[in-house]
């Protein structure tokens, strides 16, 4: 029997879309796939062609119903225990995903929960299918979350709304996901791959240099409120780089001659 790949890679032009491939396991995620993940996005980011990363899951149900603790391994392999003691392969799917210098975005085309919720609160834009539902249940299930998932959420969403979706473990319809900053968008059930792919075209056209700069500036300083002088140095750069770039430039020519700007990410 033939064994199907549980991470899909699908690339279109500029955009590549991540389809996590279990959906008669509702999309768990296991140690070895979450690793796969890492690798798979370090590799995209090493290349550069890829200027947005869209992550779902296959099937209509699931977007990831969250981690499946039964697949840890009772004796892991030397690999294994070694990335375990060092970073959670959780924790390392979504560093990557916060290391990718471009936009990522999450279609919920399902349900979200538990580690499945937090690689969509990991992503930068999520957008939301009216069927999705959404929830963290470590409380109901006697776990106290690491601490970076709890810091994950706080930035997304702030204290007050991270502390009742910890406490209570309650799960979430789409609106109200919506209303509390869950999602940035939901959208008929129909219409979430167009709606998702009609915003990465979007994304792709604006200056690559303007996507790598927002994105790493942005989480720096919700990460660290208070920057070293070093970083806030290297922001400034940035912000000069921006503005002796080629885009830059071609940005000013487009807007000037009533034009799509082509932008080289130079």
């Amino acid at each position: 029997m033939i064994r199907k790949p549980e991470l899909l890679v699908q690339r279109e032009g500029h955009i590549c879309t991540l389809v996590i491939n279990r959906p008669e396991k509702g999309n768990f995620l296991i140690p070895e796939f979450l690793l796969k993940m890492a690798d798979v996005i370090e590799d995209i980011s090493k290349e550069g062609s890829i200027r947005v990363l869209v992550i779902r899951g296959a099937g209509d149900k699931f977007f990831s119903a969250g981690y499946d603790i039964s697949a840890l391994p009772a004796a892991p392999s030397p690999d294994m225990e070694a990335s375990l003691k060092e970073t959670p392969p959780l924790e390392k799917a979504l560093l990557s995903i916060r290391d990718f210098p471009y936009p990522v975005i999450a279609m919920l085309n399902g349900h979200a929960f538990g580690g499945g919720c937090e690689l969509a609160i990991g992503c930068d834009i999520r957008i939301a299918a009216q069927r999705t539902k959404m929830g963290m249940p470590p409380a109901k299930l006697g776990l106290v979350y690491p601490y970076q998932g709890y810091r994950r959420f706080l930035t997304v969403l702030g204290f007050a709304r991270t502390l009742e979706i910890f406490l209570t473990g309650r799960t979430y319809d789409s609106q109200s996901c919506l209303n509390m900053g869950l999602v940035n968008y939901v959208v008929d059930d129909a219409d979430i791959e167009a709606f998702t792919y009609d915003l990465a075209g979007d994304l792709i056209d604006n200056a690559p240099l303007s996507l790598r700069g927002t994105k790493s500036t942005l989480y720096k300083i919700a990460e660290y409120p208070i920057l070293k002088r070093d970083d806030e140095d290297a922001l400034r750069t940035l912000f000069i780089q921006s503005l002796q770039s080629e885009d830059m430039e071609e940005g000013k020519r487009a807007f000037m001659e009533k034009r799509k700007p082509h932008f080289k990410g130079r």
